[in-house]
């Protein structure tokens, strides 16, 4: 899984559909930083998921 962090919150790439950022300029990673807030659409799991 690919991330990137946005405004110093970690998104998961592509993004969830619940989410609203918008990836830009910023480096793809495979590992989430020390220190970035996750993003609560992204990071974590909903019940209605279904992938």
């Amino acid at each position: 899984m690919l991330y990137f962090v946005k405004e110093n919150t970690i998104h998961t790439f592509p993004v969830s559909k619940r989410c609203s950022a918008v990836k830009e300029k910023e480096q793809l990673r495979d590992t989430i930083p020390h220190g970035a807030e996750e993003c609560p659409y992204c990071m974590h799991r909903w019940p209605d998921d279904k992938e």
